[in-house]
C-alpha cells in the first residue's frame, strides 16, 4: 500500500516563489527584444540572402536571380573596392594607432592632476558630443582651398607654397578624414582610459611613492598594466568604429576625389543608392565580406591583447 505525499504550504510557497515573473519580464524585455530582431537581425539576415542574388529593376518590377557566390568573385575585379578597402585599413590600423597614444597622455595627464586639469578633462571629451555631421561640415570650411581657415592662416604667414587644395588632391584627403575623424572621437578612449586610472586603489599608488618609486616608474610599471583590459576594449572599439566610418568621410570628400578617400561604407553607399545599376545584391555582398573583414580584425586583437589582459 502506497502512500502520497501531501505538499506542505511551506513547499507550495517555495514553488509559487520559483516560478518566473513572465509578465514583469516581457513588459521589460520584449519590447528590447522586438527592436533588435526588426532593426538588427532582419536586416542582417537579408543582408547576407541578398549578397547570393541579383536584385534589380525590369521593366518595373525587382527581379531577384539567384547567382550563388558570383558577387563575391566580382570583388577581386573591382578596383575601387580593393582601392577602399586599402583606404579603410590605412584608417584602421592608423586611426586607433594615435588615438590610443593620444588619449593615454592626456589621460595620465588628467589623472597627474597637471594644471587646468578640471578644464582639459571636459574640453578634451566635448568634440565627442558634437554630432559627426557637423564635426564634417566645419572641418570642410576649415580646409577650403580659398578661404578656409588653414589656408588663410598659411598665407597670411607668408608660406602661400604650404596652401594646399587639402580636399582636392590625391595625396591628402585620406589623411585630412583621419585627421577629423580623430579629433572628433578620441575623446572617448581618454575617457574610458580615466575612469580605468581613477577606478585604481590610491593605496597602490601610495604604497609605491613610498617605496621610492617615480611617476613615471608608476605610471609605466603599475598604471597601465592595469589597464590593459580597458585598452582591449578601447581598441576594439576604435577599430570596429573606423571600419565602419561613414559621416565624416561622406560630408568632407563623399569619397573623393577620384576615390582616393573612399571607405568601404561610403562605397556600400554609393553602388545601393547613387549607381544607375540599382542591383542590391553587390553592395549587400560588399557588406557581408567587410563584415567578415571586421571579425577576423576583432578576432586578432582580442587574441594579442587577451592574454595580458587576464594576467
Amino acid at each position: 500500500m502506497t502512500t502520497e505525499t501531501v505538499p506542505s504550504q511551506a513547499q507550495f510557497a517555495v514553488r509559487k516563489k520559483a516560478r518566473r515573473p513572465w509578465g514583469a519580464i516581457i513588459l521589460f524585455i520584449g519590447p528590447a527584444m522586438v527592436y533588435f530582431l526588426i532593426f538588427v537581425l532582419y536586416p542582417l539576415v537579408q543582408t547576407f540572402w541578398n549578397s547570393v542574388h541579383t536584385i534589380a529593376p525590369i521593366q518595373g518590377q525587382l527581379i531577384t536571380t539567384f547567382v550563388g557566390l558570383q558577387n563575391f568573385r566580382d570583388l577581386f575585379d573591382d578596383d575601387i573596392f580593393i582601392l577602399s578597402v586599402k583606404n579603410t585599413l590605412i584608417w584602421g590600423i592608423v586611426g586607433p594607432s594615435i588615438e590610443f597614444v593620444t588619449a593615454n597622455v592626456l589621460a595620465f595627464l588628467v589623472y597627474c592632476k597637471v594644471p587646468l586639469h578640471r578644464f582639459y578633462r571636459t574640453a578634451w571629451f566635448t568634440p565627442l558630443l558634437v554630432s559627426g555631421v557637423i564635426v564634417g561640415l566645419v572641418f570642410r570650411w576649415i580646409f577650403n582651398f580659398d578661404w578656409g581657415l588653414i589656408n588663410v592662416a598659411l598665407r597670411s604667414a607668408g608660406l602661400d607654397e604650404l596652401a594646399l587644395n587639402w580636399l582636392g588632391r590625391r595625396d591628402t584627403p585620406l589623411a585630412v578624414v583621419i585627421f577629423v575623424h580623430y579629433w572628433s572621437t578620441f575623446g572617448y578612449n581618454f575617457i574610458l582610459f580615466l575612469a580605468g586610472l581613477s577606478a585604481i586603489s590610491e593605496e597602490l599608488v601610495e604604497a609605491a611613492k613610498i617605496d621610492g618609486a617615480t611617476t613615471f616608474q608608476i605610471s609605466v610599471r603599475i598604471l597601465m598594466p592595469l589597464l590593459v583590459p580597458i585598452y582591449l576594449t578601447a581598441l576594439i572599439l576604435s577599430f570596429m568604429g573606423k571600419m565602419r566610418a561613414f559621416n565624416v568621410v561622406w560630408v568632407l570628400t563623399q569619397g573623393g576625389p577620384l576615390h582616393y578617400s573612399e571607405t568601404v561604407a561610403t562605397y556600400v553607399q554609393k553602388r545601393a543608392f547613387f549607381w544607375s545599376s540599382l542591383d542590391l545584391g553587390y553592395p549587400s555582398a560588399i557588406a557581408v565580406a567587410w563584415f567578415g573583414v571586421v571579425l577576423v580584425g576583432v578576432f586578432l586583437i582580442n587574441r594579442w591583447l587577451r592574454p595580458q589582459a587576464d594576467q
